[in-house]
């Protein structure tokens, strides 16, 4: 996989492939707050929480952006772009992501398109490379995700337990010179994603607010989780996509949202998922406890 080209590759591809969203949606407000909601039963949801949003195989780590992200969107209109691209630039640095500035290859997109399944089939046929070690069955099962939208990572080269990339070594394998030793808390090596790509059907968009598509996406593209697997009642911007038709919605990140991010991202990351899954599930108690993810 050439992970350095991947960005610029992915972008121009799907900016061919994409259908147009509807045009009337609202623009986000310049310099948009992170309005974030509270909720009155916090002990009974946030393992469930934390869990939906902390997939990952068995025995292996929960995987971050370890590189600066550079966001942005096709599909809509040109104001609609640059909004969306700016508001997720909001969202990574309150939640503590690495930002590039000015102008970059993009490594974080939202897709907005009319069919999901028949998108990424498209793009399957044609650019297999885009999915990283996803198999077609993969991306066919991606394709039938239930709901309006889908989301993927691609994994970028491992890193030592010192940040460090690790050297390649040839054939698909990777040499680690690290001096730390592993433990049964600890790795030697942690992986990290090299892009995220978020693709959701137009017609889902209606009535919703530019921030609240952003926020959205950058739910699912800064971590990979299962929104299927979020406990009905917790206070997430993750199911602003299937609420009934006016059902009461986020206008934007919740504080259980924007403390999970936060705690994602300021965790120790070379310990195992499931060290990581309390850190982090500790962390938002914290948060949410102190105010700190309102702020």
């Amino acid at each position: 996989m050439r992970h350095k080209a991947l960005g610029a590759l992915l972008c121009a591809a799907l900016a061919g492939s994409t259908a147009a969203a509807a045009q009337n949606r609202p623009e986000a407000e310049a310099g948009p707050e992170i309005v974030v909601t509270g909720n009155r039963d916090m002990e009974g949801q946030l393992r469930d929480f934390v869990g939906a949003l902390t997939q990952t195989g068995p025995g292996r780590q929960l995987a971050r952006f370890e590189t600066a992200i550079c966001p942005a969107a096709v599909g809509v209109s040109p104001g609609q772009k640059e909004a969306i691209a700016g508001r997720l630039r909001q969202i990574a640095e309150a939640a503590g992501l690495a930002v590039r500035k000015g102008e970059c290859t993009p490594n974080v997109l939202l897709v907005v398109t009319a069919d999901k399944a028949g998108f990424l089939d498209a793009l399957w046929k044609s650019y297999p490379e885009y999915f990283g070690e996803m198999s077609a069955s993969d991306v066919r099962r991606l394709g039938r995700t239930p709901g309006p939208a889908a989301a993927w990572h691609v994994d970028g080269p491992p890193l030592s337990a010192d940040g460090v990339k690790l050297a390649d070594g040839g054939d698909g394998a990777y040499v680690n010179r690290t001096g730390r030793v592993s433990s049964r808390i600890t790795a030697g090596v942690r992986p990290q994603f090299a892009a995220a790509a978020v693709v959701v059907e137009a017609r889902s968009l209606e009535g919703l607010t530019t921030t609240q598509i952003a926020d959205y996406a950058a739910m699912r593209a800064f971590a990979r989780g299962d929104p299927s697997r979020l406990p009905g009642s917790a206070p997430t911007i993750l199911k602003v996509l299937e609420a009934p038709m006016g059902a009461e919605v986020p206008i934007t990140l919740t504080s259980w949202d924007l403390a999970f991010l936060r705690s994602l991202y300021s965790g120790t990351p070379n310990t195992t998922a499931a060290a990581q899954r309390t850190s982090i599930r500790k962390g938002v108690e914290g948060r949410l406890r102190k105010g700190e993810a309102d702020k």
